[in-house]
């Protein structure tokens, strides 16, 4: 721990830090002292953060990103929208990993409403933003600031997408986190309310404990950890999306999922069923 007696004897004298440790240590001391609060302490630490971490540390990996593809139509790609309510999307051309572009939601909406007669989603995609994973968050950031845009796709050292940082994901390591008007507060991060009655969407990667006591029942027995490897155990092969199957009363869709991977599933609890 640093000395602040001897740093703020320095300060009188007109000398600042010597370094970042120890201003953090006169922060944490000034907000022992009650000059500055809690949250206020927060925000300034999380901004050193930002200094010194790199886009790898703060995205969203690939196995959790929401893509699309760019032969969807605008009626699917509406309909991905809807489930998930985010606000951009990656179109990623599947094996290849090759990024077409980036799709707004916004953007659907004209040939939704008959104002256009776009009836695939290629003619809709905006430039993506490509950044390398060893990227500074806080060049990142001034990159988002400077160019005017939201969302950028890291890659690794080959090429190969890693995954995708928001500015939100970035202003989060300030202030905290975000929530919006559709964020269920009690509900866990992988698991999230559909608009649809009755219906979640859950995360393949969501522990088999966590589903389990989420939705109060009791999954096929498998030698796996996640709900992902429940699918593949009963199904005995990897699923295409829209297959369907049931997991007790549970009635699940596969949405999302590659060669390899379930990524996305959306799951139906009967209206008799008791929900938590």
């Amino acid at each position: 721990m640093p000395d602040n007696g001897n740093f703020l004897s320095r300060l009188l004298h007109g000398r600042g830090p010597e370094s970042v440790e120890e201003l953090e240590g006169v922060i944490d001391d000034a907000r022992r002292r009650e000059i500055i609060s809690r949250n206020t302490e927060d925000m300034i630490k999380g901004v050193f953060d930002v200094g010194r971490q790199r886009v790898s540390e703060v995205m969203i990996p690939r196995s959790e990103m929401i893509t699309m593809q760019p032969e969807a139509t605008v009626q699917q790609a509406a309909a991905i929208v809807a489930e998930t309510g985010h606000s951009r999307y990656p179109v990623l051309s599947g094996v290849k990993d090759h990024i077409d572009g980036i799709l707004l939601a916004k953007d659907l909406l004209p040939p939704l409403a008959g104002l256009s007669k776009e009836q695939g989603i290629s003619g809709l995609l905006r430039r993506p933003v490509i950044v390398p994973e060893s990227k500074r968050v806080s060049a990142m950031l001034r990159e988002f600031q400077n160019e005017r845009f939201h969302m950028a796709i890291a890659v690794d050292e080959f090429g190969t997408v890693s995954g995708l940082i928001t500015i939100e994901d970035i202003l989060e390591l300030i202030v905290g986190d975000i929530e919006d008007e559709y964020d269920e507060a009690e509900e866990s991060p992988l698991i999230a309310r559909s608009r649809e009655k009755n219906t979640w969407i859950v995360s393949g990667l969501t522990p088999v404990e966590d589903f389990e006591n989420y939705f109060k029942v009791t999954l096929p027995k498998a030698d796996v950890d996640t709900v992902a490897g429940v699918v593949l155990h009963v199904l005995g092969c990897f699923p295409k999306e829209g297959q369907k199957l049931a997991l007790g009363q549970l009635k699940v869709e596969v949405l999302q999922a590659g060669e390899r991977r379930v990524r996305l599933l959306k799951v139906i609890v009967p209206q008799k069923a008791d929900r938590p």
